[in-house]
Order: C-alpha cells, then sequence, then structure tokens
C-alpha cells in the first residue's frame, strides 16, 4: 500500500511540474489583446482610477483586461517614461515553484507573441533575498532595460516570493 500512495504522489507532483498552466488558448488570446492595448497607450485597459503610492510620480488605473491566472493588475502611466500593465500572479513560500511558474509564464509569452524575443536577467539581493528581473526586448541590439516590451520580476516580500509581469505600451502622448 505504501509503495502505491509512493507512486501515486509522485505522479502528482510530475504532473504538477510537467503542465505549463499558461499554455492555454485563453492566456494567448487574453496577452495578444492587452498588448495590442498596450501600443494604443491602454485606451481599453484602463479602468478607474486608483490611489497610486507615489502620485507626483505616476498615476494609477485598475485593469480591466486580465491575464488568466493573474491575482491582479493595474495600469501605470507614469509622470516620463512609458505607461505598462502589470500583473501579479499567487505568491509562494518556496521559490523553486515561483522560478517554475516563471519560467512557464515566459515560455506562454514567446508562443503567444510569435515573433523572437532576446532577454536579459539581472539578479541583485535585497536584505539577502533575490530580486530577478527579466526583461524581454523585440530588437536583439537593445539593451537598455526601459525600452523591453516586457519585464517579468521575481521578488521576496515577508516571506513569500511574488511573480510580476509587465506589458509595456507606448510614450503617452499628454492623455491624463
Amino acid at each position: 500500500m505504501k509503495k502505491i500512495f509512493l507512486l501515486f504522489l509522485v505522479l502528482i507532483a510530475l504532473n504538477t511540474y510537467g503542465q505549463n498552466e499558461f499554455a492555454a488558448a485563453a492566456f494567448y488570446t487574453d496577452f495578444k489583446n492587452i498588448y495590442a492595448d498596450a501600443q494604443n497607450n491602454f485606451s481599453l485597459n484602463k479602468g478607474d482610477k486608483r490611489k497610486a503610492e507615489f502620485e507626483e510620480l505616476a498615476t494609477e488605473y485598475k485593469a480591466k483586461l486580465m491575464l488568466p491566472l493573474a491575482d491582479s493588475g493595474k495600469v501605470v502611466v507614469p509622470v516620463s517614461g512609458n505607461p505598462y500593465a502589470i500583473y501579479f500572479f499567487e505568491p509562494d513560500k518556496v521559490r523553486l515553484k515561483v522560478d517554475q511558474r516563471g519560467t512557464n509564464l515566459r515560455d506562454a509569452i514567446i508562443t503567444a507573441f510569435g515573433k523572437p524575443l532576446y532577454a536579459r536577467t539581472e539578479t541583485v539581493l535585497i536584505n539577502n533575498h533575490p530580486l530577478t528581473s527579466s526583461y524581454y526586448f523585440i530588437d536583439a541590439n537593445e539593451t537598455r532595460s526601459a525600452k523591453a516590451a516586457f519585464r517579468m520580476s521575481i521578488y521576496y516580500v515577508e516571506g513569500s516570493y511574488y511573480l510580476s509581469l509587465e506589458i509595456r505600451g507606448n510614450p503617452q502622448q499628454d492623455s491624463r
């Protein structure tokens, strides 16, 4: 009986780690819609205005268009620079699980985008915990982080690791 139970647990673990939860038509479609809206300064995605942490630096809106599996999202319009939608995914206490979700999310983004993306990843330690940011560029020669089309981050806050994804838009044309 113990051997059957052990086999059952191994099969569940393999199924959990072997499957990309983002690899679905709904994710691809919603991602493409949000990216297309990003090229139009998030005209469809901007919901109600919300209180920003630093109102003098950015205006924030609730995201109307959500990515499947995202817990929450918002559209941020900084005073200078490109607007972006940021989506937050379920945190976990185990870094490896969040890293695997990040890998799955990256693979789904590449599939949904349908064109080559060029990545650069940076990791820094903050209070002995890694903050990893992966920047995805459309142009192979681009190196400036601000010019990335997407940014995925894995970071640690109060006992849990978090995964977030930014989908960046075009510069604002004074439409606040």
